[in-house]
């Protein structure tokens, strides 16, 4: 187990990667010609399926990387060059291409597909950021106890996010484009540092004579 002060530092980084306010016009956008009502299952089930993958990351997201023999040192620096590249775009107020191209939420407008698990669900609310994040948060102590606290991270941010796209539309209105683009700034600074601080963590590893 960390100290209940690392906790809050993992929930505000796992914050700021997924995203919530930048999820918003997205969100809306997709489901523009959407009834209140498969709005808000749409909401309900895309949440689930976001879930059931952030929980995958935070139980066997180890296994995963024992498959392919993947170092957590190796991982930790390829997700904060990944996690340092989203936050410049959020920092410049633009979509990060790792969680939707713009040829892929036309796509996804016009598609009869099930919009909860693509593209909703991922890359939206767990992207490759977000997944490796978490992964990565889960290796920071060992202990059942440790992975029994990112689950109820996890569970506690999905079920904001939930909240904010069942009411996308009304949020999006009140804080307009300049509200949201100013969120998406603040969390950008705090993702390239968490991004910064999992490539010196890993470097460290990989090179000791580093330190």
């Amino acid at each position: 187990m960390l100290p209940l002060e690392e906790y809050i530092k993992v929930f505000l980084g796992v914050l700021a990667i997924m995203g919530p306010f930048s999820a918003l016009p997205i969100f809306v956008n997709l489901t523009s010609n959407k009834s209140k009502l498969e709005k808000n299952q749409l909401a309900k089930n895309s949440s689930l399926y976001a879930l059931v993958i952030a929980l995958c990351s935070v139980w066997i997201g180890n296994a995963i990387l024992d498959f392919f023999n993947i170092s957590i040192a190796a991982f930790r620096v390829a997700g904060g060059i990944l996690l340092l590249t989203l936050a410049i775009n959020m920092i410049n107020a633009k979509i990060p291409g790792a969680k939707q191209t713009p040829e892929e939420l036309e796509e996804a407008k016009v598609s009869t597909k099930d919009l909860a698990m693509i593209p909703l669900a991922i890359p939206l609310i767990m992207g490759p950021g977000a997944i490796s994040t978490v992964i990565v948060f889960s290796h920071y102590a060992s202990g059942i106890g440790h992975l029994l606290m990112m689950s109820l991270i996890v569970i506690v941010l999905i079920l904001n996010i939930y909240i904010f796209l069942k009411a996308a539309a009304y949020f999006s209105e009140k804080l307009g484009l300049i509200g949201i683009n100013v969120i998406s700034r603040i969390m950008g600074l705090i993702l390239a540092a968490i991004a910064v601080e999992f490539m010196a963590s890993g470097l460290i590893k990989l090179f000791p004579g580093w330190a």
